[in-house]
């Protein structure tokens, strides 16, 4: 192993940079990724002419090999405006090289040396840590094994809703022009790149490395299985981030805040983050760690199907829909000490409040409704002596799944099943010793990714004899988090 080279641009800065919280928030708890504002173009690019899999290259570059440009060199590059999705040309002048990556800087964008010299040590940490555990880049498309990393101001990156995009991989950089030009006014740059926004280097709230991790995990996906569904992809380049050691947590905490989100459709939002990070975090824990999403990520198939065939080429032969429904108890449970460990996280603590609380008998048809691959938790108070009869209607939608948890007084923990007398309509008797009461329901729609109407419940309660039911109301729904039981 050689020893990592670089050369730095000594660089004079004059004057103090000051970086803002990004609209009075930390930018640790509100940046997210560009990579699934490109996907959709992308996607259109590879069902017209295909990946560059069959093009004939050259040996990739060797470790100690001469670079293609020196310090100094200016370079022109395409990148994108995350508001509107144009691209545009900026220059850029190369300020580091090593046997792993090339950092260039936006000209008028200065970066102090110090920072870049840092990116440069950090990034061949990084790299080392995620090909270990998740496989190499592609390298299809420059013959160089060098990541291009651009820092820049990535153009309107602070958007609307409050949060800043600080990083991307563009997958039309694993396209060739010659190929897509007449399919899309968008140009390749034909390298293995990475966009940084300068911000992340210059603001100490921000941990440049879980970025660079981020992305650099995207461009190996990309180079695995470029069909991968978003979610996926995001969920593995988070997780990714974790198991280098990187805080996560603001993900998670944005999803607790608000999370009436659904895990299959993405939209774009931090809180999407945390879901997809903790659906990773679980099926680690819970079907063999690392090597287990690292199988995900190769595996050719994808979504739902993809992740099947991945644990069950690993001896976990499992529905999609089970390890969901399984998912999202353990969310609200927490508890390894239940059911063989699959109800809880042996390294997270996720805290969630229950959507909806009932306190008050007899709840006449009350309706809810929840989105596609989401969950409403609804949680039923008594006293210790008193019994209740939940009823449960689904209006005859297959997708709709209810169980409920219960606890006694032993610590004893069960998830139980609405017995169905009607097509429609299913019954549960919660014994006077039972307390803890939460209804878990789930719409579990395919296809998932399509934009739908939530699916409706009807629900009903009384103590003694009642009947709990669910239909297509406004009801607040509870996606993942968990309510941590003391």
């Amino acid at each position: 192993m050689t020893t990592l080279k670089y050369t730095i641009i000594a660089l004079l800065v004059l004057g103090v940079l000051f970086v803002p919280d990004a609209f009075g928030q930390s930018l640790s708890d509100s940046w997210i990724d560009g990579t699934p504002r490109l996907y959709e173009e992308a996607q259109f690019l590879l069902n017209a002419v295909g990946t560059n899999s069959q093009t004939m290259l050259a040996p990739p570059l060797v470790s100690g090999r001469d670079p293609a440009f020196a310090v100094g060199d200016i370079k022109k590059f395409y990148a994108i405006d995350m508001q509107n999705n144009s691209q545009y040309l900026l220059d850029a002048s190369l300020y580091a090289v090593s046997d792993s990556a090339y950092i260039f800087v936006e000209k008028d964008n200065p970066v102090p040396a110090d920072k870049i010299k840092a990116l440069l040590n950090s990034f061949d940490e990084v790299y080392k840590g995620i090909t270990k555990n998740f496989g190499e880049p592609p390298n299809k498309i420059d013959n160089d094994s060098r990541i291009y990393i651009l820092v820049m101001d990535i153009a309107d990156g602070a958007l609307p809703n409050g949060v800043r995009v600080l990083g991307y991989f563009s997958p039309i950089d694993q396209f060739r022009n010659a190929d897509i030009l007449k399919w899309t006014r968008k140009r390749s740059n034909e390298v293995d790149m990475l966009y940084i926004d300068s911000i992340s280097l210059l603001s100490n709230q921000v941990n440049i490395e879980s970025v660079v991790a981020h992305e650099l995990t995207h461009l190996i996906q990309w180079g695995k299985d470029p069909e991968e569904s978003i979610w996926v992809n995001e969920g593995i380049a988070v997780y990714a981030e974790s198991v280098l050691g990187y805080n996560v947590r603001s993900r998670i905490s944005a999803f607790e805040r608000n999370p009436d989100i659904s895990l299959r459709y993405w939209n774009d939002t931090i809180e999407d983050y945390g879901a997809v990070y903790l659906f990773f975090a679980y099926v680690s824990e819970r079907f063999g760690g690392v090597e287990a999403v690292a199988d995900i990520m190769a595996n050719k198939d994808q979504d739902a199907v993809g992740i099947e065939k991945a644990l069950a080429q690993l001896g976990k032969s499992v529905k999609f829909e089970d390890i969901f429904s399984d998912w999202v108890i353990a969310n609200y449970l927490d508890n390894t000490e239940v059911h063989d460990g699959k109800y809880g996280y042996s390294t997270l603590d996720i805290n969630l409040n229950p959507s909806v609380l009932e306190t008050q008998y007899p709840i006449t048809q009350k309706s809810g409704k929840v989105l596609p691959w989401s969950v409403q938790y609804i949680e039923f108070r008594k006293r210790d002596n008193e019994q209740l009869s939940l009823s449960m209607f689904d209006n005859n939608q297959d997708e709709i799944n209810a169980r409920v948890i219960v606890s006694t007084g032993d610590g004893k923990v069960d998830v139980l099943l609405f017995t169905y007398n009607k097509a429609d309509s299913g019954n549960l008797e919660i014994s006077a010793d039972e307390s803890d009461i939460v209804m878990v329901v789930t719409s579990q729609s395919d296809p998932p990714n399509a934009k739908r109407m939530s699916s409706t419940y009807n629900y009903s309660a009384e103590k003694e004899v009642s009947s709990i039911s669910v239909d297509s109301s406004g009801n607040k729904i509870t996606t993942w988090g968990s309510v941590k039981k003391n």
